[in-house]
C-alpha cells in the first residue's frame, strides 16, 4: 500500500464506514461475467431516501438546495407517487386477521339472513292467532274461575278429540303448560 497518496487515504477513511453499514444491510454485490458488479436497484422513498442506504447531508449544500440526499457522489431527487406505489404483501399474521374479518362478515350476514326469515315465520303464524287461520277461524275466550282448558277444548268443539283441541290451544296461544289463570284470554279454535 505504498502507492496510496494522502488524499486517496483521507477519502478511505471517510467512506469506509459507509461501505460498512452498507454491507451489514444488504448482501454483497456480485460479479457478472463481464467484470461488472451486479447492483440491485434501489427504491427511492418520499423525501428523497433510497432503501437500505444511509443519507450523509451534502458537503457543499448544493444537493441539499434541491431536495435530494448525497449517497456516495451520486444525489438523489425525490421521487413521485408513482415510484413509489408498488403491490400491498400480506403477512402470515395479515393474512388470517383479513381471513377472520371475511369469516366474521359471513356469518353476520347469514344471522342477520336468519334472523330476518325466522322473524317472519314468527310473525305468519302470529296472524293466524288473531285472524282466520289455515283451515278454521279463531275464537277469543276469557278464562272463567273454575274453568280448565279441558272445559273450554269440550266447549269449543263438542265432537272432537278434546286432547286434540286442548294442544290446539296451547300451540295457538303458546303456552307453556297446561295450567291457566282466571281472565287469562285464549284464543280457541271454532267449529
Amino acid at each position: 500500500m505504498g502507492n496510496t497518496s494522502a488524499a486517496e487515504a483521507k477519502l478511505d477513511a471517510r467512506i469506509r464506514p459507509e461501505i460498512t453499514v452498507l454491507r451489514s444491510r444488504t448482501s454483497y454485490p456480485r460479479r457478472a461475467r463481464g467484470g461488472q458488479a451486479h447492483r440491485p436497484a434501489l427504491a427511492v422513498l418520499p423525501g428523497g431516501v433510497a432503501a437500505g442506504r444511509v443519507p450523509r447531508p451534502a458537503a457543499d449544500g448544493a444537493a441539499a438546495a434541491g431536495g435530494g440526499v448525497v449517497l456516495g457522489a451520486a444525489t438523489i431527487r425525490e421521487a413521485g407517487p408513482a415510484a413509489v406505489s408498488r403491490p400491498v404483501r400480506l403477512t402470515r399474521r395479515g393474512k388470517i386477521v383479513v381471513g377472520a374479518l371475511v369469516a366474521l362478515a359471513v356469518a353476520s350476514l347469514a344471522t342477520l339472513i336468519w334472523l330476518a326469515i325466522a322473524g317472519q315465520a314468527q310473525a305468519a303464524g302470529s296472524v293466524g292467532a288473531g285472524g282466520a287461520g289455515a283451515g278454521h277461524s279463531m275464537l277469543r275466550v276469557v278464562v272463567r274461575p273454575g274453568e280448565t282448558l279441558w272445559a273450554i277444548a269440550v266447549r269449543a268443539d263438542p265432537a272432537a278429540d278434546p286432547r286434540t283441541v286442548i294442544q290446539q290451544i296451547i300451540d295457538d296461544n303458546a303456552l307453556r303448560g297446561t295450567a291457566i289463570q282466571v281472565g287469562q284470554v285464549l284464543w280457541v279454535p271454532r267449529v
